[in-house]
């Protein structure tokens, strides 16, 4: 209930926030329904008159009920078309606030969790109803309004009517299992909607093209997409079949006491025991009674489903405030290093995992130095990056800089001073003056700085090749659009990392993967340059890789091994123990040969 009344409130604030005249004026259609509600009586009335030959009477009901349907025309109108607008805009106001939100979380340790994942694209299958939202309040308050209303213009008429009236309750209280299984259908959904949406991609996305033709899989994840689709829709379809149900079973017996209830009362009127005007009004009052009870029954489904859709924003909210409030660090970072970065005791176990990815890291990153992290495959490397640059937050132990907890930084200044190029890089298919020109937003469209952080990054060749030179439109879903190599679009990346000048840490995860050798070794010698401006401020200069042929000239290197640090030491004193880099060293020099 709690959690109904603050998403009930939540939509009314987002109403009022978006429009507060607009919302007001939403309520005429609510007005309009009480307007309304003395027409059956009007009907009455005329019947009664026309009946007993009463042009007086007559002329009273017809006036009443032509004012009243103008009434209520005009209101509903304005209403109507206020609430078409305000759904829009407050459907809008929601979508925004959701991208903000998920936008402004600093770490990425969220996005390995698969509980996250699961409410988060649940959240995203009922985003669309959140803007309808603010309808499911008003039609409940005119659900309300009308209900009300109504049963007491019913019971004047007759207090046999007080029977149909609860005859209407069954339908009514059966939402009491219907939104239980709603909920339960959509929270179950969300995996297998996560698993139609992958399914989907892979058939459709450019990226798994070529994969997907040539290992022939057209048929087969046709086949997986249909399969998927059909478990996911079968929760639907059965959750609609046994609402179905109760409410047919609720209907019926709203109209057998319905029909004995007029039966008894046509009895008495034609014994003149009730009067014509009442039994026309009863019987007038009996199908808006039993919309009434369905609308009623709507109502409070729509209010479950305001609670459950605002529920789900009100946890995306209440969990980015709980991921802001313990980013509590307020330092600003020092202008330059003067001892340098350093881990203490530094591990991290991934959401939802067993056994943790790192343990007991002890590092000392001296200011000024090009430091090499290499190891095999899942040794960690990635995640020591993510701990070091606070995308990731240590699941024990601490990073410091120049002695001070990175946690007690301020998280945007901290990043402020970084600058890399990363494994997973983006693909911006924007100009490539801005696809460059974002690593440094300040300098986003100074041509000479983009044109520097090419030339750092041997990248000149790549704008060359492009037509436009950097009024280049990247990406062939654009018009006029041009694509890249998966090798151009990386050293653009690594570009984009050369922007900021001077950074404290400049992070080069894997930045080579997708090179030849030959560039691979051009693009060294520009990080040995860079490495050294950077050493000139103190920085810090973090290669992780996987070749080992680039690392012979840093400063030091740290072997990585099944989460720990196996070795560290400079290349000629790694190699000369003859110890695992060296072996791993040897075996990938064979391979070069």
């Amino acid at each position: 209930m709690l959690t109904m009344i603050r998403s009930v409130w939540l939509v009314i604030a987002a109403s009022i926030r978006v429009s507060p005249w607009q919302s007001a004026v939403c309520l005429l259609e609510t007005l309009s329904n009480a307007a309304g509600l003395l027409q059956p009586l009007f009907i009455a009335w005329l019947i009664t008159g026309a009946i007993e030959r009463d042009p007086a009477l007559v002329l009273r009901a017809v006036c009443c009920l032509v004012g009243s349907l103008t009434v209520v025309v005009v209101l509903m109108i304005i209403g109507n078309n206020a609430r078409v607008s305000q759904y829009e805009r407050v459907g809008f106001w929601f979508d925004t606030e959701i991208s903000r939100l998920t936008s402004s979380i600093a770490t990425l340790d969220h996005l390995q969790s698969a509980e996250y994942q699961d409410r988060a694209q649940t959240l995203r299958d009922h985003q669309g109803q959140l803007g309808f939202a603010f309808n499911g309040v008003l039609n409940a308050l005119r659900a309300a309004v009308t209900g009300v209303g109504t049963l007491v213009l019913a019971l004047t008429a007759d207090p046999r009517m007080l029977l149909v009236v609860l005859a209407g309750l069954p339908v009514v209280l059966s939402t009491r299992w219907t939104t239980r299984w709603q909920t339960a259908t959509d929270d179950a959904a969300a995996q297998p909607s996560r698993h139609v949406k992958h399914l989907l991609g892979l058939a459709t996305e450019p990226g798994p093209g070529a994969e997907v033709r040539v290992f022939g899989l057209q048929n087969w994840l046709r086949d997986a997409t249909a399969t998927a689709t059909r478990g996911w829709l079968d929760r639907r379809v059965g959750l609609a079949r046994r609402q179905g149900l109760l409410e047919s079973a609720g209907n019926v017996i709203f109209f057998v006491v319905a029909v004995i209830v007029l039966g008894w009362m046509l009895i008495d009127t034609i014994r003149g025991q009730v009067s014509i005007a009442d039994f026309v009004l009863a019987a007038t009052l009996i199908t808006r009674l039993q919309m009434i009870s369905e609308s009623l029954q709507w109502s409070i489904r729509m209010l479950v489903r305001v609670s459950d859709d605002g529920g789900r924003f009100l946890w995306l909210r209440d969990y980015t405030a709980a991921q802001a409030a313990r980013q509590r660090g307020t330092t600003t970072p020092p202008d330059r290093l003067s001892t340098g970065i350093s881990t203490v005791g530094l591990g991290y176990t991934y959401p939802g995992a067993d056994s943790p990815t790192l343990t007991d890291v002890d590092l000392e990153l001296p200011a000024g130095a090009v430091v090499a992290v290499v190891g095999e495959n899942g040794a960690g490397k990635s995640t020591l990056i993510g701990l070091l640059t606070g995308m990731l937050r240590p699941t024990t132990g601490s990073v410091l800089v120049d002695g001070v907890d990175l946690e007690q930084f301020d998280i945007a200044q901290w990043r402020s001073r970084m600058s890399g190029a990363f494994q997973d890089y983006a693909r911006l298919e924007f100009s490539a003056q801005q696809s460059i020109g974002v690593g440094n937003l300040d300098d986003l469209d100074d041509r000479p700085a983009v044109r520097d952080a090419l030339d750092e990054a041997a990248a000149t060749d790549v704008l060359t090749a492009l037509p436009s030179g950097l009024d280049t439109q990247l990406g062939t879903t654009w018009p006029d659009g041009v694509e890249l190599s998966g090798g151009q679009w990386q050293r653009l990346a690594i570009a984009r990392g050369m922007m900021r000048d001077s950074p404290l840490l400049l992070v080069l995860d894997e930045p080579t993967a997708a090179l030849d050798a030959g560039t691979e070794h051009a693009l060294f010698e520009r990080y040995a340059e860079a490495a050294r401006r950077t050493g000139g401020h103190g920085g810090v200069t973090l290669l992780v890789t996987h070749r080992f042929s680039t690392v012979a000239a840093a400063d030091l290197v740290i072997v990585l091994r099944d989460g720990s640090v196996a070795e560290i030491g400079t290349h000629a004193e790694l190699y000369s123990r003859g110890s695992h880099y060296a072996e791993l060293y040897d075996l990938q020099a064979r391979g070069y040969r």
